[in-house]
């Protein structure tokens, strides 16, 4: 759903809005007129491929003047999700501080604050091994808080892996690999 808003805030009702995005990403409807309430509903359907997807939906201003809101959407891949699915049952009640009806968030209980996931600028730091190490071996395996338990017992290798990728997928900012180290002969 989009909302449309004149420059006071009140819902601008009959705006003309249209989407577009990279080649594959489908939008249901691609177009269309917002309602009294100033807001238009539509699905999106991201490409076939993981990764960032930038959404622009673009509507016209009051003086005629085209007017983009700009949002980026993350597509997950199929470790990707996997490792979603696992930080939902083990790592979202410490590291996402907003609580919800159906989980109450530990993040203000715990003595050092666990990072969200997203926190790119402090998990971007950290090489592949260490994040994996501090999943498997807890908090202390790398000088952290004992807060942070193992995993290495409940989850398999690939499940941490999974884990691990899912952490560098929703990275802000984004994960930058390094380059690729070649053994030298």
């Amino acid at each position: 759903m989009i909302q449309v808003n004149d420059a006071q805030g009140a819902a601008v009702a009959g705006a003309s809005v249209r989407f577009h995005s990279a080649p594959g990403v489908i939008f249901q409807p691609a177009s269309g007129i917002t309602g009294s309430d100033g807001q238009f509903t539509f699905a999106v359907a991201l490409g076939g491929m993981a990764g960032r997807y930038q959404i622009v939906a673009t509507t016209t201003g009051a003086s005629g003047k085209a007017i983009e809101l700009r949002m980026d959407e993350l597509a997950l891949g199929f470790e990707q999700n996997q490792g979603r699915q696992l930080s939902d049952l083990y790592c979202t009640r410490c590291h996402d501080p907003e609580s919800t009806a159906e989980r109450v968030s530990n993040h203000d209980n715990l003595t050092a604050q666990a990072h969200a996931f997203s926190d790119g600028a402090f998990l971007n730091k950290m090489s592949d091994a260490d994040l994996m190490a501090i999943i498997q071996h807890g908090g202390p395996a790398l000088g952290k808080s004992a807060e942070m338990p193992p995993y290495g017992r409940t989850l398999s290798k690939s499940g941490i892996q999974a884990l691990a990728a899912y952490i560098r997928a929703v990275a802000d900012p984004p994960h930058q690999p390094g380059e690729a180290v070649y053994a030298q002969r």
